[in-house]
């Protein structure tokens, strides 16, 4: 799931459902997967720009670890320029905790850090403080999801055949508030129909359903007028397992196609 402002991967159902409901039985899979990136420009794919994005999700006894490298290799006026976004996420499995670090750099340099803790008391609601910019706090209205929650109550909206929820978004990358989803959930296109899993992972993948959606992320006092900030697509198996997405701001985009999948142990847990 890319959330890379990216991506993140994932939407959100209705906001009255208690955190603790959110966060329920569904689980995922460990695992660590490799994608081919391709510029895009108006949904379609340019051929001038390309890059990789790599994602890993470890579990443990108390939630999930969640590791994600985003580069491309730009190209520009005076030459190409490399950028990359790399996050490590440390959520609980009940969807109310989570502690982010999110690097960007370009050609070397470090051009952003956002360094915290979030967490979300009984009643849903909660509070995100930041140490990198340092004092730094954002509000988080109750009905707030963080990664792994949102990426859960995604699939399990799924198997119960919603085609649509809406809901609010917290990642980290930015001192704003969440962000509110508008998302919708519908049969895989024809043509992701071919999106291969890829060879030595077939394991991760039988017998599991692939579950599409395209989401908006708006900023949730301009939801009603304005534009969304982005959008994003995204194949994802049902144990959490991403095999395609998109994320699309303004005229220009990324699309990413799994190419490397293999299987992490799962934690032995008393």
């Amino acid at each position: 799931m890319l959330s890379l402002r990216l991506l993140a991967p994932s939407t959100a159902v209705a906001l009255v459902v208690a955190v603790a409901a959110q966060a329920g039985a569904q689980d995922l899979a460990p695992h660590r997967a490799a994608y081919t990136v391709t510029m895009t420009e108006n949904g379609k794919p340019t051929g001038s720009s390309s890059g990789t994005y790599a994602y890993e999700l470890k579990l443990t006894c108390d939630g999930y670890v969640s590791t994600q490298r985003l580069q491309l290799d730009l190209a520009g006026g005076r030459g190409s320029a490399t950028t990359e976004q790399q996050t490590q996420m440390t959520e609980s499995k009940d969807g109310k905790k989570l502690v982010f670090e999110h690097r960007s750099t370009t050609g070397g340099r470090r051009t952003s850090l956002m360094k915290g803790e979030a967490t979300l008391g009984d009643d849903g609601s909660g509070e995100a403080r930041f140490t990198e910019p340092e004092g730094q706090t954002v509000k988080l209205p109750a009905g707030t999801y963080f990664p792994a929650a949102i990426l859960r109550a995604t699939i399990r909206a799924a198997k119960a055949g919603e085609n649509g929820f809406e809901g609010l978004f917290f990642f980290g990358d930015k001192v704003k508030p969440p962000l509110a989803v508008n998302a919708l959930i519908g049969k895989v296109p024809k043509r992701l129909s071919d999106v291969k899993i890829p060879e030595g992972a077939e394991e991760l993948a039988d017998g599991r359903a692939r579950i599409y959606y395209r989401a908006g992320f708006f900023d949730a006092d301009t939801k009603q007028q304005g534009e969304p900030v982005f959008e994003m697509s995204s194949v994802t198996l049902d144990n959490g397992i991403e095999l395609y997405g998109t994320h699309e701001q303004s005229e220009g985009g990324i699309e990413y196609r799994i190419t490397r999948l293999e299987a992490l142990p799962k934690p032995t847990c008393k």
